[in-house]
């Protein structure tokens, strides 16, 4: 039998144990900056984070004056969500916040619903097959004209030259994601399958490295779609 390629028990271990996350993605900030700041009212602007965690990314958003949403795995990261915001004042613009997965979550809300939909290095939890329903989802929930961005591993990433489960998922044991659970990466070919959809379109797709001293890089796809 396969094991267990759900990551939740992991992830909630994680926040248990650790206190991370507390301040946005440099390439999230660019994206909401460039896309969302000169909207005359930011309150009206809905956002919701796909596997947002203790929620840097929907701090920052809320503080920009968004109102924000946000689905994980880890009750724990959302309390410390929640408390955060409390604590900075900052409830008025939580929009909701839902636990489990997103894949099943989404559901909960309606189609046409927001603005804009990120991901920062959570899709790719999900297997390929997995991944390809949930951005369906994603795009059915955003508004005509709505963006989604997402910052995603490439294959170059260290930990991940190791053999499948299936298609481009495998358990690194070393590099950045050694004992985060099973992880894809994501290739330039495999954007277009994944991201681009009969009522979508690639808006844009950076490649950003980080090349480490031991020989070793870490490579991350920064994709914005929009829909049609």
């Amino acid at each position: 039998m396969m094991e267990d390629m759900n990551n939740s028990k992991i992830w909630e271990e994680t926040f248990v144990k650790k206190e991370w996350g507390k301040y946005p993605s440099i390439p999230l900030v660019k994206f909401i900056a460039s896309n969302f700041y000169e909207v005359a009212d930011r309150s009206h602007i809905r956002i919701l984070e796909i596997g947002c965690g203790t929620g840097a990314n929907i701090w920052f958003m809320a503080k920009e004056g968004f109102q924000v949403y946000g689905i994980d795995f880890s009750q724990t990261a959302l309390n410390r969500l929640k408390t955060r915001l409390k604590n900075e004042d900052l409830e008025g613009q939580l929009g909701g916040l839902l636990v489990g997965d997103y894949h099943d979550k989404l559901n909960e809300f309606p189609n046409e619903y927001f603005d804009a939909i990120i991901d920062i290095e959570s899709l790719y939890c999900n297997s390929f097959e997995v991944s390809q329903r949930i951005m369906e989802l994603c795009v059915s929930k955003l508004k005509k004209g709505g963006l989604m961005f997402s910052q995603t591993f490439n294959e170059k990433t260290w930990g991940f030259d190791l053999s499948e489960v299936s298609y481009h998922f495998v358990r690194p044991n070393e590099g950045p994601l050694k004992n985060s659970g099973f992880a894809r990466y994501t290739t330039r070919e495999d954007i277009n399958t994944l991201y681009k959809f009969d009522n979508s379109e690639i808006r844009n797709i950076e490649l950003q490295e980080l090349h480490l001293m031991n020989g070793k890089s870490i490579g991350e796809w920064l994709i914005t779609i929009a829909k049609n």
